[in-house]
């Protein structure tokens, strides 16, 4: 398994937003959970991704703390995900101030990109 980069300076939720944020797959299942729980073959259905993609996927959002899974108490006890709304907003504000920081008073000074 490579080894995971960490450049100086970077805080980890900076690192941990990019994990969330930085994958195609991820964003999709995070945008299907803004509208509410979900059980797991609706988010197979809803996404249109393959079980096993799902399943590692909603794996690495729980370790992130992202999303969250309750069984459910019905035959087979499936699992309901929802996602972590304060969580989200943590990780995206971390986000913006460690790409935004200063990027205003760039701007009023007159530098272009």
């Amino acid at each position: 398994m490579p080894s995971v980069v960490h450049p100086a300076g970077q805080p980890d939720l900076v690192a941990q937003a990019a994990k969330v944020f930085g994958n195609t797959v991820r964003l999709s299942i995070i945008n299907v959970l803004k509208h509410g729980p979900a059980l797991r073959a609706d988010l197979v259905a809803q996404t249109g991704l393959p079980a096993k993609t799902l399943g590692a996927q909603l794996a690495e959002l729980e370790a992130l703390g992202v999303v969250k899974a309750e069984a459910q108490h019905s035959r087979g006890r499936p699992m309901l995900y929802y996602a972590n709304q304060s969580r989200l907003e943590e990780l995206l504000s971390a986000l913006s101030q460690y790409v935004l920081e200063g990027v205003s008073d760039i701007g009023a000074r007159g530098e272009s990109h």
